[in-house]
């Protein structure tokens, strides 16, 4: 990444993605923007579910260029990370906030990719913490991603009532919305894992 592209010492936002093909080769793409005021969990990975859907639709593998086309493109009102980056986001002190993707080809039987998930967050200050999330596939990670919404919905309600901020309530409802359409995402990844295993069942006792 070059620092002309980002102000110098700006808290940073990266996704960086490793994405594995059937024969194992894995390709790298990494992309990240300022960290205030939508670069967290909560607001970018919606950006990743909606990825993972739209390839279980289409029935297609990940790959780099596909990600970094869905990444870059502009779409509704929360920006994402669009600034190509070079770096490692888990050892670059301005990468505040991390999301550390693996992905791999689509299960034949529920027709999601595979995809593992990493959020390492840091706060800084005097009194900095660190913390770390894992996730394992689609039903995991779009329940994390209704968590993470449902409490930022809380979080900006609140605010919005006592500063009586109407662009917080606006963005409060937008985090709601989008934590009901992470949610319904998840119940369809289970219903799909459900009728994947009951197949596998039904095919054992039939031999």
């Amino acid at each position: 990444m070059l620092h002309s592209e980002l102000r110098l010492n700006t808290s940073l936002f990266v996704a960086q993605a490793a994405v594995s093909n059937h024969t194992g080769l894995i390709a790298r793409a990494g992309l990240a923007m300022p960290a205030a005021p939508f670069g967290s969990p909560a607001w970018q990975l919606p950006s990743l579910v909606a990825y993972l859907h739209r390839l279980h639709q289409t029935q297609q593998d990940p790959s780099p260029e596909l990600w970094r086309a869905h990444t870059e493109r502009p779409s509704g009102p929360v920006p994402r990370p669009h600034i190509r980056y070079q770096a490692d986001g888990l050892h670059d002190a301005n990468a505040v906030c991390v999301l550390d993707i693996q992905l791999g080809p689509r299960d034949e039987n529920t027709g999601w990719p595979t995809a593992h998930l990493a959020v390492i967050e840091q706060e800084e200050g005097p009194c900095p913490f660190g913390r770390i999330t894992r996730r394992h596939g689609i039903e995991a990670i779009a329940a994390y991603t209704a968590e993470e919404l449902t409490a930022e919905h809380a979080r900006l309600a609140d605010r919005a009532r006592r500063h009586q901020d109407t662009h917080l309530a606006r963005l409060a409802e937008l985090a709601q919305r989008a934590a009901n359409w992470a949610d319904t995402l998840r119940a369809t990844a289970h219903v799909n894992t459900v009728h994947a295993q009951t197949a596998k069942a039904r095919a054992r006792i039939t031999r």
